[in-house]
Parts: C-alpha cells; sequence; structure tokens
C-alpha cells in the first residue's frame, strides 16, 4: 500500500510542474492577446486600402507586416524583454506613419477604419510602456476622434 503522504507529494508536485510548464507557455502572454488583434485588425485595414487609390495603403501593408514580425517575437519563448521593446519600437514607427498618412486624408472612413488597430496598438503601448509623447493616447482619453 502506498503512503498517504507520499501521494500528497507526488501530487503536489505534479501541480508545481503543471504550474511552472505555465508559466513558461506565457512569457509574454498578457500580450499576446492584443498582439494577435493588432495583427488581425492590420490585415484587413491592408486589405482594405489595397486599392492604390487610398493614399494610405503603403504604410497599411507596411504596418500589417511589422504586427506580424511583433506578434512572432511576443510568442518567441527565447524573446527577452529588450527584444520585445525593440519589436514594439519599430512597430510603433510603422504605426504613426499610418496614424499620420490618414490624419492627413482627412477620409471618415479611413479614420474609422484605424480604430481597431488604434485601440489594439494602445493596448500593446500600454503593456509594454512605452508612449514616449502619449499624442495618441491623450486622443483616446479625451475625445472619441476615431
Amino acid at each position: 500500500m502506498v503512503a498517504p503522504k507520499s501521494i500528497s507529494a507526488a501530487m503536489a508536485s505534479s501541480v508545481f510542474l503543471i504550474f511552472l510548464a505555465g508559466c513558461a507557455t506565457t512569457t509574454h502572454g498578457s500580450l499576446t492577446t492584443s498582439a494577435d488583434r493588432l495583427e488581425r485588425s492590420a490585415d484587413v485595414l491592408a486589405r482594405d486600402a489595397s486599392d492604390d487609390s487610398y493614399s494610405y495603403s503603403r504604410e497599411a501593408r507596411e504596418l500589417a507586416d511589422q504586427t506580424h514580425d511583433f506578434r512572432r517575437t511576443v510568442t518567441d519563448r527565447r524573446a527577452d524583454d529588450r527584444e520585445v521593446k525593440d519589436a514594439f519600437d519599430a512597430l510603433s514607427h510603422d504605426y504613426h506613419a499610418l496614424r499620420d498618412r490618414v490624419d492627413r486624408a482627412d477620409n471618415r472612413q479611413a479614420s474609422l477604419d484605424l480604430r481597431p488597430v488604434t485601440e489594439a496598438y494602445l493596448d500593446i503601448e500600454r503593456v509594454v510602456g512605452t508612449d514616449r509623447d502619449g499624442r495618441y493616447a491623450e486622443d483616446r482619453h479625451s475625445h472619441d476622434r476615431y
């Protein structure tokens, strides 16, 4: 007969190992959902803007490509915080280029189409913590521009 203490110890060890495995698979877990959402939103925007008549189609495609790279970095177990920040900095550059282009287009539909991208981007920006000048985060909280 197996002693109750050894069963309890085995169960505790199993639970601990499962916990550790869970931690290892969610290294950047809080970013994963937002990165997925941003990638999907950016892909939709790029696809909708693929017609050359849109003045921001090139920037939309570049952002979609960058969101894919960012999501891959976030989901890479070997990526450390510095690599995630560097990937976010590249993503941020492309996001702001697109955002500026849409602002200059002065097109209400383009602004509405950008909204899901902006919301996912701001979620990531809050987690990564690199809102350098706050120029867009303020827009979201002060009034619903998009």
